[in-house]
């Protein structure tokens, strides 16, 4: 693939997710990490051909609907979108879905929601590396058998999840990857040094392969009751979990912004 092309499709991905709320080009140019001259050049184009319109606040709002026709395990990627959507909308916390690619986190969907109270910076088309001891990385990494990790990712490289980043041994690393329970929910209370606390469960495909992580992302705030917190997220992921894994549709209507 072209770099020009790629460039074009990661902006398509942006746009198509800001369909509802619209994104500034300089929220594109901080989600994307593409150069801010590429990011005016392809809106600009877009806008002129009547594919993107831009409100009097200057967001952009796609008049377009991207998506890639492809499945994780058998698993359609918009049933996955839907599942982000649920679960945003019960939260109402950022939702996302993330594969594993080689040796890198790559992500698939990124639903926000206007009243959450952080902005990411991971969008649709971030790549994240997996040395970060999060839980996303620890929950990947668990569907890996231990020999492949050490065969391909440099074991000198984890460190610690939050603003510490201290380096972790092999030996405590593995200990935290391959101890953990993927038919259940992963999670960093603390959060991450951006200030993110994300929650994330494993999808399985149709032969029980891992597909991806589906997640929870918020705000690491105090919450006044950490099991309760704690379990209204679990309850909701699992169910989101256990909706696409068998099938059931979970999209629900959504009122189209007016601009």
């Amino acid at each position: 693939m072209s770099e020009n092309l790629s460039r074009t499709l990661i902006l398509l991905e942006h746009l198509s997710a800001a369909k509802r709320s619209g994104v500034t080009v300089a929220q594109l140019i901080e989600q994307t990490g593409l150069a801010s001259s590429t990011v005016y050049r392809i809106a600009q184009e877009l806008e002129t051909l009547g594919y993107v319109l831009k409100s009097s606040d200057r967001r952009l709002f796609p008049k377009f609907q991207f998506e890639q026709g492809m499945s994780f395990g058998g698993i359609e990627i918009g049933h996955l979108s839907a599942a982000c959507r649920s679960v945003s909308a019960d939260l109402v916390a950022a939702s996302e879905f993330i594969a594993l690619r080689k040796e890198t986190l790559f992500w698939h969907v990124a639903e926000a929601h206007p009243m959450q109270s952080i902005r990411l910076r991971a969008g649709v088309g971030f790549v994240r590396a997996t040395y970060e001891l999060d839980c996303i990385t620890r929950m990947a990494l668990a569907h890996r058998q231990r020999a492949e990790v050490e065969a391909n990712w440099d074991v000198t490289g984890f460190y610690e999840v939050g603003v510490s980043g201290r380096k972790v041994p092999w030996d405590e690393a593995q200990e935290k990857i391959f101890t953990v329970d993927t038919a259940d929910m992963q999670f960093d209370l603390m959060g991450n040094a951006k200030g993110v606390r994300r929650f994330c469960v494993a999808i399985h495909g149709e032969q029980g392969e891992f597909a991806g992580l589906l997640t929870a992302a918020e705000a690491a705030t105090p919450v006044r009751d950490v099991d309760a917190h704690v379990a209204k997220v679990q309850r909701v992921l699992m169910g989101a979990k256990s909706a696409v894994e068998n099938g059931t549709d979970t999209s629900r209507p959504k009122q189209m912004q007016q601009v």
